[in-house]
């Protein structure tokens, strides 16, 4: 019996025109990004800045605009750091104020508990304050804590819930700064090695990050409608310091 060629050349320009599809739509979307800003460093730094998204998407983003691997590094890293000073000094703040006006405060409250829940998990989190050798062997622990957990590229795990964990463990300024920048270097080099390795299927990678990073925002969306704030973290909000 002759062999079904026909039918494998029909499933394999079935998938051409699946791989076609999405290469559109994503050079629609990279088109639409350089109408809007021109340059495609400007799209890179910018996407980098964004929370959930961040190095992750903006590695990507970069190489399908035609920058080279370390231009779409280096200006993903850039984008993603330099938010980090005014997100140490500011988020928490902001959150905490949030927490206590009429119109936003289970906002509020829900943000604070979703970072308290992710300060828990980083190493040296539950180390009281001490003196002398102590408090700086607690205060290293606790850096390390926070730069592993950045540099492990995982949803929510960037530099946004990273400062957020950092104001919250109360580690000092310039502490946290190195740790969260540290942290970002290192996702975001392993982000550019998977990319390197994975470079035929970049717009596979763009779509599938923009889907995860939808799915993300509506199930915190979700989570902030049902949320009931926490025993232990209730009375936080309220206090700046």
């Amino acid at each position: 019996m002759t062999p079904p060629i026909y039918n494998m050349a029909a499933h394999a320009r079935v998938r051409i025109k699946e791989v076609s599809m999405i290469d559109r739509l994503i050079d629609v979307i990279l088109q639409f990004l350089i109408n809007v800003f021109v340059h495609p460093e400007i799209v890179t730094v910018l996407i980098a800045v964004l929370p959930i998204v961040e190095a992750r998407m903006a590695v990507p983003i970069g190489l399908g605009l035609n920058l080279g691997y370390f231009q779409s590094w280096l200006f993903a890293f850039i984008g993603s750091s330099l938010i980090a000073p005014l997100l140490l000094l500011a988020l928490i703040p902001f959150i905490k104020w949030l927490s206590r006006t009429r119109l936003f405060k289970k906002i509020g409250t829900a943000l604070y508990d979703k970072f308290e829940k992710k300060s828990r998990s980083v190493k040296g989190a539950g180390d009281d304050a001490a003196d002398g050798k102590e408090s700086g062997k607690k205060e290293l622990k606790k850096m390390l804590g926070v730069f592993l957990f950045v540099a492990i590229p995982l949803p929510l795990t960037g530099v946004w819930t990273g400062c957020a964990v950092a104001s919250i463990l109360k580690i000092k300024y310039w502490k946290a700064l190195v740790s969260v920048v540290g942290g970002n270097l290192v996702a975001s080099l392993i982000i550019l090695v998977l990319c390197r390795f994975f470079e035929p299927y970049i717009n596979y990678i763009i779509l599938a990050l923009g889907i995860i990073a939808v799915v993300i925002v509506i199930v915190l969306i979700v989570k902030i409608i049902l949320h009931k704030p926490e025993e232990d973290a209730q009375t936080e909000p309220s206090d700046g310091k």
